[in-house]
């Protein structure tokens, strides 16, 4: 069983995403949750809740598509480490989430158009932001460059984690397929996928709906929070009415990263020209807070 796949992994016989369907028959096989777990989140892509191996985040560069009457739209790089400092580095690290096929077809793609960069898009909310920052109308996007080289190196941290561990069950159950998983067997794989993916390793996949509902308690109970530190930092009730509607329209909490940015610049810009009195300084520390 472990055998067999080893060699068609280290031989590329097979993909990544072959290679971790198989691998799931054997994670089942020794009964290991967080094994099974992480070939799942591999497969299918990671959650909001989950904590995503450092291997699948990476830097990107800042781009702003620029539009002429005269040369047509170019991509020209752009300095936001102002804004991205305020946010606690969102902006400039991305973290790739989606399946193992998904990237695997991204790198095919990128490999057949002869593409050494993508570029993901911001919303239009950040924007409107820097255009009005820089006063530069002639921005039409704001977006992140991926060089497709990082897409490889996922894939490639994936496949030696998955190597790694089959190679060790393999040394300690050398006949798993004929082998009757007693509880004594279940702990020394359990020992094998902590040493791999270290301690942490069950905080890498879903949560049981009790410690779910906790973590949603928790982040209410800081919304709420937030909302009354700005309301003593000055922040009119208009704006705070709008804030609370970003957070509650919003299900997906990686999103509001770039929301929570753009509502701070409209509200540094309306203090500016209506002469509000606001601590500019303390509500981005607020509003940070949100984001940890």
């Amino acid at each position: 069983m472990i055998k067999e796949l080893v060699k068609d992994i280290s031989y590329d016989k097979i993909t990544l995403n072959q290679a971790l369907t198989r691998a799931k028959l054997v994670a089942y096989k020794i009964d290991n949750n967080d094994f099974i777990s992480w070939i799942n989140k591999e497969l299918n892509g990671y959650d909001d809740l989950d904590i995503v191996p450092e291997y699948r985040k990476f830097y990107c560069e800042m781009f702003a598509k620029v539009q002429s009457s005269f040369y047509g739209s170019k991509n020209v790089p752009i300095d936001l480490t102002e804004i991205d400092e305020r946010i606690d580095g969102n902006l400039y690290t991305y973290v790739h989430t989606a399946g193992i096929s998904n990237i695997e077809q991204n790198v095919i793609d990128a490999k057949d158009a002869n593409e050494q960069y993508g570029y993901i898009d911001f919303p239009i909310e950040i924007v409107r932001d820097v255009v009005r920052i820089f006063q530069r109308d002639d921005i039409i996007a704001v977006r992140r460059r991926i060089v497709f080289g990082r897409l490889h190196n996922i894939l490639n941290m994936t496949k030696q984690t998955l190597l790694d561990t089959l190679l060790e069950l393999n040394k300690a159950f050398p006949n798993l397929e004929d082998e009757y998983m007693n509880d004594d067997k279940k702990d020394t794989a359990s020992q094998i996928i902590t040493n791999i993916y270290g301690n942490n390793a069950s905080s890498n996949v879903g949560v049981g709906q009790n410690f779910t509902q906790g973590i949603s308690n928790s982040y209410t109970a800081k919304v709420e929070q937030v909302l009354n530190d700005l309301r003593q930092l000055g922040v009119p009730n208009e704006d705070i009415n709008e804030l609370e509607n970003i957070i509650n329209s919003e299900p997906d909490k990686s999103k509001l990263g770039t929301k929570f940015l753009a509502w701070s610049s409209a509200l540094m810009t309306k203090a500016v020209e209506k002469g509000i009195d606001v601590k500019v300084p303390e509500v981005l520390d607020v509003i940070q807070s949100l984001m940890s």
